[in-house]
């Protein structure tokens, strides 16, 4: 087996980045495991055991996983980025999720929880997403203010609010998305 039927690619937009997913049988195996085969090529493959494939469920938790680390460890900087470049305070933590309702959100505690979901949306319109977080720093509200603000930082802001509509069907995988249609694959 050298394909996965349900995913064959992770197609990061946010980061510019499509991964594609492969299979492969390791004897001894007990497990299965992720291999990540960055930078040498933009692939990571799911070791099993046994030449049985893994379930669907320990794939995807492997997958999630991975996007786990890759939206702290892209996304994550990036909010702080945005945050100094809109001469806004850094949050005061980034946790990651996969939240099932929004793409992100911030506590008043100053903690913004970013959704894996976000690797998935084009790059502009995941910083949209950030700045909006980055907005409730100044006001947490939606206020006329936070709008104004937001619009400063996001000229496009209301195109990009927009397309967070129907981004869900869009652009994230079936595997993974929370808002999937019942039986999609």
């Amino acid at each position: 087996m050298d394909s996965l039927p349900y995913i064959d690619r992770l197609p990061l937009r946010a980061v510019g980045e499509e991964l594609a997913v492969d299979a492969a049988a390791t004897p001894h195996l007990w497990a299965p495991r992720l291999l990540d085969h960055r930078p040498a090529a933009p692939r990571l493959t799911v070791l099993f055991g046994d030449d049985r494939p893994p379930a669907r469920a320990s794939v995807e938790a492997l997958l999630e996983d991975f996007l786990r680390a890759e939206t702290a460890r892209r996304l994550g900087p990036r909010l702080m980025a945005l945050a100094d470049r809109a001469g806004i305070p850094r949050p005061s933590a980034v946790r990651v999720a996969r939240q099932k309702t929004r793409w992100a959100s911030r506590s008043s505690s100053g903690t913004v929880s970013l959704s894996v979901l976000l690797l998935f949306l084009p790059a502009p319109v995941a910083d949209h997403v950030l700045l909006h977080e980055l907005c409730h720093v100044v006001h947490m509200d939606h206020s006329p203010a936070f709008h104004a603000l937001l619009e400063k930082l996001d000229p496009l802001a209301r195109a990009h609010d927009a397309s967070l509509r129907t981004a869900d069907r869009d652009y994230v995988p079936r595997w993974i998305n929370p808002r999937a249609a019942p039986g999609a694959s």
